[in-house]
């Protein structure tokens, strides 16, 4: 029951899919997974067998190293041994001198002899024996022993009985030499008899011994060190009259090994060389790569075609029926240019046939009654706007022209400004073609306000307008600025018996532009304040339907729509010294154009505003009304 269950849910989610993706399905599973997956393979076996090869590739060049350390100063470590057991060469040293003569003699004797030919070699920079006697000279390969006791070597020496391997760095030398030495240093005191002591020590060629131990042949990065001194290293140059560096501890590493040469401890650290798995196997990830593009882009041209061929065909019927089931009386599409003769092309011929009985149904049964019914809604139009010519405001204009006139003609100029003031303010009140002016407009209608209230209030009222030029072409909603300019002269200077003044100031600032209206009325308490900024900043239609005066909250929603609700709204205000109120417009250019035609549009499709349309942002207002929040 479980296996029916669940083969019918793979079916049904099957069924479900679009055809191009049960073909991209079919892809993926059959051709692309497993592809991936030998692909994957074959590449993991490689990247292995890279490891490994890698990880044996360090070891032997360790091994190489340990080997060439140990092998090329096993020559000069050889040498010295002899010469610890040659009596000649304790004779020599040991022998009190009458004269230097007497000294020279015995020495050009033993340069002569086979001993002392026996011992070149291409890393042995020289040899040199100081012995505690004072009848010998300084000079050749002896020297008297009281000139380096105070070095750091010869404690050293002196310390232990066994041959001693010490890297050393001289800064005394000029530059131009080779300030780092390799010394091997031994005691030569062999017997009982020796009536001196004495020291020798062999200089190792630092280049040389270096060149032996570092091979070109190595392919790995290897950095011998000393403690946390890095005596010889191949990965860069090697400035051979600077002193040892200190090895870096967070250096990466493949391996590192211990060895204990000539009583001296040295750590050496491997590290392959920088090249990537990648890098080293271009060929076969070239090869793997043009399979599987293969492999990808020809299946993926099938089902292109398929799709072209299928899949195609069947999204346009889904988008003509689609059409056909949408809740209208349009005539029903039909399929041009029909192709193939297969399953689908049969059904597209088959679409088209009911498309003519579906357009057919509806020219006789729904076009024809719909026709007779726009004629009357013509009819009724044609009669409402008789009607409404009988009514037209420009009556009231022509009127108020009159008597503007009458009283120029009277010499009454004061009567006539009011008049033509009213008529300015009127006639904005009543145009509302389009709910949004530029700011010049704007501010003609607020100055033709302020001379009317002037009238009223005599010097009780003055004003002062202040707006920066880049900002006259600013768009706003009409008769926005004058609907809080009204509320702060009703609000502020009606109550207050002293002269009062209104503010308005309009400027441009880094994110977009500020319009503040300042009176100095009477002011308001801390809670209404807060009221009244959370009112205008929340301002919406179910706030107007709840409250009786609704100028502010109307001009606040008018300019929120109109900007896309980027507009920001502030008060400051204290009593007994004024208010100020803050509409502050964000930049958001494209928003503010987009929401103009919606609104233009709005208006030409929803026709004249009569007396029981709702209150929204295109209505006009009542500029006369008390306009209080």
């Amino acid at each position: 029951m479980k296996r029916i269950f669940k083969k019918n849910i793979i079916e049904r989610k099957i069924n479900d899919m679009k055809l191009r993706n049960k073909m991209l399905l079919l892809f993926i599973v059959c051709v692309l997974l497993p592809l991936l997956v030998t692909d994957g393979i074959i590449i993991y076996n490689v990247y292995r067998n890279y490891q490994f090869q890698k990880t044996q590739d360090v070891r032997s060049d360790a091994a190489a190293v340990k080997y060439d350390m140990i092998n090329n100063l096993e020559y000069p470590a050889a040498l010295i041994r002899n010469l610890y057991k040659n009596t000649y060469v304790e004779n020599l040293l040991d022998r009190q001198y009458d004269s230097p003569m007497d000294y020279y003699d015995s020495y050009s004797k033993f340069i002569n002899s086979s001993v002392y030919a026996s011992w070149s070699s291409n890393i042995i920079e020289s040899v040199a024996i100081y012995a505690d006697n004072d009848t010998i000279l300084n000079g050749g390969m002896f020297y008297r022993l009281d000139s380096v006791k105070d070095e750091e070597w010869y404690k050293i020496a002196s310390n232990s009985e066994n041959i001693m391997l010490m890297f050393d760095h001289s800064g005394e030398l000029p530059e131009s030499y080779n300030t780092r030495r390799i010394y091997l240093l031994r005691k030569l005191n062999n017997s009982r008899n020796d009536k001196c002591e004495k020291i020798l020590k062999m200089e190792i060629n630092y280049r040389s011994f270096q060149d032996k131990v570092l091979k070109e042949s190595l392919s790995s990065d290897v950095y011998i060190c000393q403690g946390d001194r890095l005596l010889m290293t191949n990965a860069g140059a090697t400035n051979y009259t600077a002193n040892y560096k200190k090895f870096d501890k967070n250096t990466k590493y493949d391996y590192s090994f211990e060895m204990n040469l000539y009583g001296n401890i040295f750590t050496v650290y491997v590290k392959s060389n920088d090249t990537s798995f990648f890098d080293d196997n271009r060929g076969i990830f070239g090869i793997v790569t043009v399979l599987i593009i293969i492999n990808v882009i020809l299946p993926l041209f099938m089902i292109h075609r398929l799709d072209t061929s299928v899949a195609r065909r069947i999204t346009i019927l889904d988008l003509v029926f689609d059409h056909a089931n949408k809740e209208n009386l349009e005539k029903v599409e039909k399929i041009d240019n029909i192709e193939g003769n297969d399953e689908i092309a049969s059904l597209m011929k088959n679409y088209n046939v009911m498309a003519d009985r579906l357009n057919d149904l509806m020219q006789t049964v729904y076009i024809n009654r719909f026709k007779e019914q726009e004629m009357n809604i013509a009819r009724q139009n044609a009669e409402l706007l008789a009607l409404h010519s009988q009514i037209n405001p420009h009556f009231l204009f022509n009127a108020l022209e009159s008597i503007r006139m009458h009283s120029l003609i009277k010499r009454e100029d004061e009567t006539a400004e009011m008049v033509e003031n009213l008529a300015l303010m009127q006639r904005a009140n009543v145009d509302w073609k389009n709910d949004t002016v530029d700011l010049d407009e704007e501010m003609d209608t607020v100055i033709a306000y302020l001379k009317l209230q002037k009238y009223r209030f005599g010097e009780r009222l003055q004003y002062d307008i202040d707006i920066e030029p880049e900002c006259n072409k600013i768009m706003i909603p009409k008769l926005s600025i004058v609907t809080f300019v009204e509320n702060s002269i009703i609000h502020g200077i009606e109550n207050k018996a002293e002269t009062g003044w209104i503010f308005i100031r309009i400027s441009k600032e880094e994110d977009g532009s500020l319009i503040e209206i300042e009176d100095t009325g009477v002011g308001m308490d801390e809670p209404t304040r807060l009221r009244l900024i959370a009112s205008m900043n929340n301002a919406s239609m179910d706030i107007i339907k709840s409250q009786k005066s609704i100028g502010i909250i109307n001009a606040c929603i008018r300019l929120k729509m109109m900007t896309n609700d980027n507009v920001r709204f502030d008060m400051e205000t204290e009593m007994g010294v004024g208010t100020t109120i803050s509409i502050k417009l964000l930049d958001q250019t494209e928003a503010v154009e987009e929401n103009e035609e919606d609104a233009a549009g709005s208006i030409n499709a929803t026709g004249p505003i009569n007396a029981t349309s709702p209150i929204n942002a295109t209505s006009p207002i009542d500029a006369s009304a008390k306009t209080d929040i």
